[in-house]
């Protein structure tokens, strides 16, 4: 039974479709050439689900009362580490591929090479952030006068 067809809605959507290559200016590959990486826009399906997995992360580690008032500079840097690596991890969880490679062989995308690709590279996450916002802005359907 096609149950989209009986609600009038369409069926799961193939987040594959909403992908777009990245390609920042003046990043290398490891081998000199331009970097390209596959990344999800904001907003979009696989933008959704990562927020979701990254809730349950933070709900589940955040279980300590609030101790915010009394932090120490130092607690404060570490916070905004920890802040700064969940930014990374969900950029990452919106990769779906690159051309990066060690200089000799090609690096796997996972999840975890990304997220530490975007806590080195500062600039690249602040751009890649930036591009997936304004994918995500650009991918609303506009209202129609």
């Amino acid at each position: 039974m096609d149950f989209s067809k009986l609600t009038g809605q369409p069926a799961t959507i193939d987040e594959s479709l909403e992908a777009f290559e990245f390609k920042p200016e003046g990043y290398e590959n490891g081998m000199g050439k331009p970097l390209s990486i596959t990344m999800h826009p904001g907003s979009g399906t696989r933008f959704k689900r990562a927020v979701r997995k990254m809730h349950i992360k933070m709900t589940r580690a955040n279980n300590e009362p609030d101790t915010s008032d009394d932090l120490s500079e130092e607690e404060l840097e570490a916070e905004l580490r920890q802040q700064d690596s969940r930014t990374c991890e969900l950029l990452a969880r919106l990769c779906d591929g690159w051309n990066m490679t060690d200089g000799e062989k090609s690096l796997e995308c996972t999840v975890d090479n990304a997220t530490e690709l975007f806590i080195q590279v500062e600039p690249l996450r602040v751009l890649a952030d930036k591009e997936i916002s304004e994918r995500g802005n650009g991918s609303k359907a506009k209202k129609s006068a």
